[in-house]
C-alpha cells in the first residue's frame, strides 16, 4: 500500500537518465497487468527522442512534463489481438498496464506522469506519425519518466461519503 500512496503525478525531472534496465522493470510491471480474456493487446514503444516530446508537446499543451522527461513509454493496443472486436476492452487492459507501470516507476524511487492521448484525435494522428505506427495499433497514453526534481509527500485521498452500501446514498459506513 505504501507505494500506491507514495505514487504522484510529476510533472519537473532532473537530468539524471533513465536507465534502460529501470525502464525495462516498468514495462514488465505494465505486462503483468490483467487484461479482458488474457488478450494482452499491449505494444509499448520505449521513447527517448527528445523531438518526438517536442512534437507531441505541440498537440498536448498540458504535457509540459515532456520538457524534462528522461524517457518515456508509449502505451499501445494491438487491436488484432482483441478477443471482443470492438467493445474497447483494450482502453481497460492498457490503462491497468499504465497504472502498474506508474506504480512501478514510484517503487523504484522515479516520478512519472500519465498522460493522455486516447480519445484526442490531434494527439493520436500526432503519435501515429512520429512513431510510425501501422494500422490497428492504438495509442492510449504516456508514462513520462524521471527523477523527481522536489520529494512530495504520501497522500491518502480516501473519501468517506463516495462509498456506499448496496444502493447510492446509503453510507458504507456510520
Amino acid at each position: 500500500m505504501e507505494t500506491i500512496f507514495k505514487r504522484r503525478s510529476v510533472r519537473k525531472y532532473t537530468e539524471t537518465p533513465v536507465t534502460d534496465v529501470q525502464v525495462k522493470q516498468i514495462i514488465r510491471a505494465g505486462m503483468a497487468a490483467p487484461s479482458a480474456k488474457n488478450s494482452q493487446e499491449w505494444v509499448f514503444i520505449v521513447l527517448r527522442d527528445p523531438e518526438i516530446y517536442k512534437t507531441f508537446f505541440e498537440v498536448h499543451v498540458n504535457a509540459f512534463a515532456m520538457k524534462t522527461a528522461q524517457a518515456a513509454v508509449l502505451v499501445c493496443a494491438d487491436l488484432s489481438k482483441e478477443q471482443d472486436p470492438g467493445q474497447g476492452w483494450w482502453i481497460q487492459d492498457c490503462s491497468a498496464a499504465m497504472e502498474n507501470m506508474l506504480l512501478e516507476a514510484t517503487d523504484l524511487g522515479l516520478g512519472s506522469l500519465w498522460l493522455g492521448v486516447h480519445p484526442k484525435s490531434d494527439r493520436i494522428a500526432c503519435l501515429k506519425e512520429v512513431c510510425k505506427l501501422p494500422e490497428g495499433i492504438e495509442p492510449l497514453g504516456i508514462v513520462a519518466l524521471g527523477e523527481p526534481t522536489k520529494d512530495r509527500p504520501a497522500i491518502d485521498r480516501y473519501l468517506e461519503d463516495q462509498v456506499f452500501l448496496d444502493t447510492y446514498g446509503n453510507p458504507w459506513e456510520k
